[in-house]
């Protein structure tokens, strides 16, 4: 969320990795000092060796959309010797969709995560695929919302 203006409190990572990936992933988390704590088709949390670390999930790419996703990622700068690929903002709001789905109790901050990342995208002049939106929105049944989010970022521009 970070790269894309709208930066959270949290000491967390999120990365999106193509099921091949994983044991590799795996393997370099175990040598920085991270534990496996859960693991699923679908996702893999790392919790660090100290509360400083942070937590990271790994999301499995292996369906369409994730992999569409990938497909989609931006390699950004993060200063002058290192590009990392960054997912689009309406595929995070994608994913926070998703989120919100599968754990209501953080419903809400899932919520006001997506709306904190629609305005990020109004303020840096940035479109999005309203399409896009509205199809993870009606794959999870919250198509509803829509207006709500195109208000948020502001009439067009």
């Amino acid at each position: 969320m970070a790269l894309r203006g709208a930066p959270r409190a949290t000491l967390d990572l999120d990365f999106l990795l193509m099921l091949d990936d994983l044991d590799q992933a795996h393997a370099i988390f175990g040598e920085l000092g991270y534990r496996r704590e859960f693991h699923s088709a679908n996702v893999s949390h790392y919790a660090g060796s100290g509360p400083d670390w942070g937590r990271v999930d790994i999301l499995h790419a292996f369906r369409g959309p994730s992999l569409g996703m990938l497909g989609r990622a931006e390699r950004m700068s993060i200063d002058a010797d290192l590009t990392l690929p960054v997912a689009q903002t309406e595929d995070i709001i994608g994913l926070k969709i998703q989120a919100l789905k599968n754990d209501l109790s953080r419903a809400i901050g899932d919520w006001n995560d997506i709306l904190l990342l629609v305005s990020a995208a109004a303020r840096q002049g940035r479109a999005l695929d309203w399409a896009l939106v509205e199809d993870y929105l009606r794959l999870f049944k919250l198509e509803d919302r829509l207006p709500e989010l195109k208000s948020t970022y502001g009439p067009p521009q």
